[in-house]
């Protein structure tokens, strides 16, 4: 079957958006993120701490996002959980540092983090680019983590599925030389156009969400974009010994069939031995800001079956 493109592209490296869906649902506003208990940087990473609780849970935004985009998963779990979330250099206002090799960078950082907070054993829970890493992280030390979530977030990118090596990596060079020179309002237009068509089916937050974005450095997006198109983690699945979920967006409107979607994305993911994927209805890619409900039941769920 054709790659479904609608699910997992991310935010700002979609060269051709598929026409927009017709549906969409009551207006939603934009989850209000609680205060952080700390704050602080550990190399490419800035952290964010929330709550308490006995476990951890570290959620890791998406392609130009920040810990927002996860502001309700947060809200609700903070009250149980030691909670923490991720920013990447150069998304969400900040600096962009380039580094030769991103996800070395972004792995590396991630168990110094880890050491130096004195964590032992999170679940980590990524969208879209975020949930690519936490494949990355999972297949590096799987005895280290408890779990992974991955919203739409999959071991290699839709489009370049069935591409060969040089192939993939010159997809991934035409894609992130489409974003890395964009002004700041060509970047907020490019996403606009994404949240509308392919991010969320809430009319009320294409706009909030496309200017968050656009807060992000281009040339961090379009560096972001040529690691993840380029890679594929398919080969290191069977590594990741731990329990995975995969949440799988699906708007009423797709080119496919709900059950055409499902089996894409769990023939993507079926290399890790404990890995489910699990739909959430009536959601595009940020799934999180149009079923939070949903998407935080199905996490809590998970939680207790990790391997804490």
């Amino acid at each position: 079957m054709r790659t479904p493109l609608r699910a997992f592209v991310a935010t700002a490296c979609l060269i051709s958006l598929v026409s927009a869906l017709p549906h969409r649902a009551r207006a939603a506003t934009l989850p209000k993120l609680p205060q952080a208990t700390a704050s602080f940087d550990v190399g490419s990473l800035h952290v964010q701490r929330y709550g308490s609780g006995a476990h951890t849970i570290i959620f890791v935004p998406g392609l130009a996002c920040g810990p927002w985009a996860w502001a309700d998963a947060i809200r609700t779990f903070a009250p149980h959980y030691t909670v923490y979330a991720l920013t990447l250099d150069g998304f969400d206002g900040r600096p962009y540092v380039a580094h030769r090799d991103l996800i070395a960078s972004f792995t590396r950082d991630f168990w110094t983090f880890l050491a130096q907070a004195h964590i032992t054993k999170p679940v980590v829970v990524g969208h879209s680019l975020g949930g690519t890493l936490t494949f990355a992280l999972a297949e590096a030390h799987p005895h280290r983590l408890a779990g992974i979530v991955a919203l739409d977030g999959l071991p290699v990118f839709p489009s370049v599925v069935t591409m060969a090596p040089a192939q993939r990596t010159a997809a991934a060079a035409t894609m992130a030389s489409s974003v890395s020179g964009l002004s700041h309002a060509k970047l907020l237009a490019y996403d606009t156009t994404f949240m509308s068509e392919l991010g969320t089916v809430h009319a009320s937050l294409v706009d909030p969400v496309a200017q968050l974005e656009a807060q992000s450095d281009p040339a961090a997006v379009g560096a972001w974009v040529q690691a993840d198109v380029g890679g594929d983690l398919r080969p290191g699945l069977a590594k990741i010994t731990i329990p995975v979920l995969e949440l799988m967006p699906y708007a009423p409107g797709s080119p496919y069939t709900q059950a055409q979607t499902l089996a894409f994305y769990q023939m993507l993911v079926s290399g890790a031995p404990q890995a489910t994927v699990l739909p959430i209805l009536n959601a595009k890619h940020f799934a999180m800001l149009d079923q939070p409900a949903a998407v935080n039941d199905a996490i809590a769920r998970f939680l207790r079956t990790a391997a804490w």
